[in-house]
């Protein structure tokens, strides 16, 4: 059964800054947890609906990981969606929604859905 994080966070900067922070490739290691160990990245260009990316990370600076992800929905400065379609989960889907707020704020709201089990490290955690 999957299981659903909502956050949301007021943000200091206007939702086009914020779509292209969040959307730009070299920035995923300032989103990633702190576990993670950014190792390499295969990249298909910016985003676009339908655009694959492979990432190698290590979690715990020792397990070796690969996802595959896609970028299911984008809607610029608004809505930016990925999902991992191989990795060590049976579902992960992101969401990153902007609302635009007075006097260039916005919050970002993020929504992920996500179930373990797809691998070892997947089923070992669920």
């Amino acid at each position: 059964m999957p299981s659903i994080f909502h956050t949301g966070t007021p943000l200091a900067a206007n939702g086009e800054t914020m779509f292209d922070f969040h959307s730009g490739p070299h920035n995923f290691t300032g989103v990633m947890p702190p576990t993670l160990t950014f190792v390499s990245l295969k990249n298909g260009g910016l985003e676009q609906e339908g655009r694959m990316m492979e990432l190698r990370c290590r979690d715990f600076w020792i397990i070796p990981m690969r996802w595959t992800c896609r970028w299911k929905t984008v809607q610029r400065h608004h809505l930016l969606v990925d999902e991992i379609v191989k990795g060590p989960s049976a579902l992960f889907v992101h969401e990153h929604r902007i609302e635009e707020l007075e006097a260039g704020n916005c919050v970002m709201y993020d929504k992920v859905t996500y179930q373990w089990g797809r691998s070892w490290w997947g089923r070992l955690v669920s």
